[in-house]
């Protein structure tokens, strides 16, 4: 059985350790997972691009 439910596809990623401690640390202030921060991230980011 995979790892990643149907649907979903996984983020791999080698992130420099500063910017990494820096995100870690938002996402205990907000109080939210590392993915819940990373999803709300990336459909932020890319739903202002698909509106230009």
């Amino acid at each position: 059985m995979p790892k990643t439910p149907p649907g979903f596809k996984r983020l791999n990623a080698d992130i420099p350790e500063d910017l990494f401690k820096e995100f870690a640390k938002r996402c205990i202030e907000e109080g939210v997972s590392k993915k819940d921060f990373l999803v709300q991230l990336l459909e932020k980011e890319l739903s202002k691009d698909s509106k230009k």
